[in-house]
């Protein structure tokens, strides 16, 4: 251990002092959680280190945002206090206290040296050596502001006692207000580096996503519709140029997604939409890749259809699922299982992505979430990847306010459990209102483009199909507000449309607007008929179009308002099950 006299910052300190020093690096590591290490020198009964059970002591903090060490050693002389008459004296110790993580490093890999080899301790320590990093200077600030009032409230007693130590706690408090000045101004210069490092990553992943635009589309294109016969070997050099457009494409993305998470300007766009869908799309794209890698793919949604709906932002979701389950295919050989189960219950929604691959030892799960992070480190890579995907699915998870766990069992398998609260439509009522989501299936470009117009510069989201054969299926996924829906249009396939929308529990109650031509005799109240809730008639009047859509969301509120106040007068009724582990 590094003797007091030999380090940067050293003090002549009363034992109380020193003894409340460490309950406070104590208290603090115990705010931080899992995520940080605290040992003493009474944490080693067990080890060889003599020095340190006799004369020395020392406290050891290490986490991702704040470490420090703590070293002291009793001194041969006393300080007596104003109380000499009484024959009291304070015993003093010499203490050196480190933020350098360099210093700490050393002295963690000498302690480490020093503890017999086959300790769990060791295991323990070697895993936090990576997350050593210079202090946050927002942490380095508080426990510098704890630390001034820590010594200003002992610091008086010892005073008359040596004029050394007199001077240094004259000035202590001073050089310690300077140095927060000096952290604020380092902090404020941090932050002016990361908005012009997020300025300069958008500028960059805007140029280079121009020309890999058009090494993706000419390579697609040369694949598909060739002039003139490829052979094999030809076909084999445009299919490595595509992929690897598409690979470094995919690696843009991530490192803006997640430069524009660490700066905080990622915004959630909240809506509402049908969990089991987005799990059926998000695993219908990962089919080809479990396909090529000889992986079986199986979804386990046991979703009741009263908790389908859900509310969060789908994209961002998607986006961890497919994060988690492409991890969760690369990492489990051929003739593997990966399996993506949902559950719900009142309070959230649960996604369990379980696999049969190689397993993560225990004592490097700590680098599992940490950006650039690999756990095969070696020259020769078996796993291709850059430690992006793990580290932005966190990110997204917590900015949802929910959590990521993780167990596993090398050469058994992994689960990887994603828990996102449930928001209520009252708590995200504001936004839809201002947001209200309407779908129009309209295969005519002049008057869609006109009903586009009304509704966007009325404040409301449109979503314009043009083919009405295959809607359902985004309407499900969407969960409009409301559909406009025109019946004289061929392509819309309006009544048959309106139909499939009244038999399906997921839209049965959908509010749904009909455009109909006066001309056509019957339209009217065929529509009405099909289940349309209302009509508007051709051509359109643009004076009549808002206050038709705005009765039927008002409409639909009424109806919502209804359901959940009889949703919460039966709040006894029992809740879906969660499988034992996940509640």
């Amino acid at each position: 251990m590094p003797d007091p006299d030999d380090a940067t910052c050293c003090q002549t300190l009363p034992l109380t002092t020193v003894q409340q020093l460490r309950m406070l690096l104590h208290h603090r590591a115990n705010c931080v959680g899992n995520d940080a290490l605290f040992v003493t020198e009474a944490l080693l009964p067990a080890t060889r280190i003599s020095r340190q059970q006799t004369s020395e002591a020392f406290s050891l903090l290490i986490s991702p945002r704040f470490s420090a060490l703590l070293t002291s050693r009793p001194l041969d002389f006393q300080a007596v206090t104003g109380a000499e008459a009484a024959g009291e004296a304070v015993p003093i110790c010499g203490v050196a206290l480190s933020f350098e993580a360099g210093a700490i490093a050393a002295f963690l890999q000498n302690l480490i040296s020093q503890v017999p080899a086959h300790s769990t301790l060791v295991e323990t320590l070697t895993a936090f050596l990576p997350i050593l990093q210079p202090n946050d200077p927002q942490a380095q600030s508080d426990f510098t502001l704890q630390l001034v009032q820590l010594l200003a409230q002992q610091a008086s007693p010892i005073l008359p006692s040596n004029s050394a130590v007199r001077h240094r706690a004259a000035t202590l408090e001073q050089k310690v207000v300077e140095r927060t000045q000096d952290l604020q101004s380092a902090m404020l210069a941090a932050e002016t580096a990361s908005r012009a490092k997020g300025e300069f990553i958008g500028a960059m992943s805007h140029e280079l996503r121009t020309p890999l635009t058009a090494i993706i589309g000419m390579s697609s294109t040369l694949l598909r519709w060739s002039f003139g016969d490829l052979n094999e070997r030809q076909r084999g050099f445009i299919q490595t140029i595509y992929n690897s457009g598409q690979h470094l494409l995919g690696l843009i993305n991530d490192i803006l997604d997640l430069s524009q998470l660490e700066s905080g300007s990622t915004v959630l766009k909240l809506s509402a939409f049908s969990l089991t869908l987005l799990a059926q799309q998000t695993l219908t794209t990962m089919q080809a890749m479990a396909g090529q890698s000889h992986v079986t793919l199986e979804l386990d949604a046991g979703v009741a259809p009263g908790r389908d709906r859900f509310i969060a932002d789908p994209y961002r979701l998607q986006q961890i699922l497919l994060n988690l389950l492409s991890n969760a295919i690369k990492f489990t050989p051929e003739g593997g299982h990966v399996i993506l189960r949902i559950f719900a219950d009142e309070g959230s929604a649960i996604f369990q992505i379980k696999d049969t691959g190689i397993g993560i030892p225990e004592e490097k799960r700590s680098l599992l979430f940490q950006k650039f992070q690999q756990l095969d480190t070696s020259y020769q890579r078996v796993y291709q990847g850059t430690g992006l995907g793990l580290a932005l699915t966190k990110h997204l998870v917590e900015l949802h306010g929910g959590r990521i766990t993780v167990d596993s069992t090398v050469d058994v398998g992994t689960v990887v459990m994603v828990q996102l609260p449930h928001r209520s439509e009252a708590r995200v009522g504001f936004r839809q209102q201002t947001q209200r989501r309407i779908l129009l299936v309209k295969n005519r470009e002049e008057s869609a483009n006109l009903l586009c117009d009304i509704l966007t510069a009325a404040g409301y989201q449109l979503v314009w199909l043009v083919e009405g054969s295959t809607a359902v299926g985004q309407i499900e996924m969407i969960q409009p507000d409301a559909v406009i829906v025109d019946m004289e249009d061929p392509g819309s396939h309006g009544y048959p449309l309106i139909q499939q929308l009244r038999q399906n529990p997921m839209t049965r109650s959908l509010k749904v607007l009909a455009v109909v031509s006066p001309s056509s005799g019957d339209s009217l109240t065929r529509s009405l008929e099909a289940g349309a809730d209302d009509c508007l008639m051709c051509p359109i009047q643009p004076s009549e179009v808002l206050p038709k859509v705005m009765q039927l969301i008002s409409q639909n509120e009424s109806l919502h308002g209804s359901e959940a106040s009889g949703s919460e007068a039966s709040g006894s009724e029992a809740s879906e099950p969660v499988p034992e582990g996940l509640a």
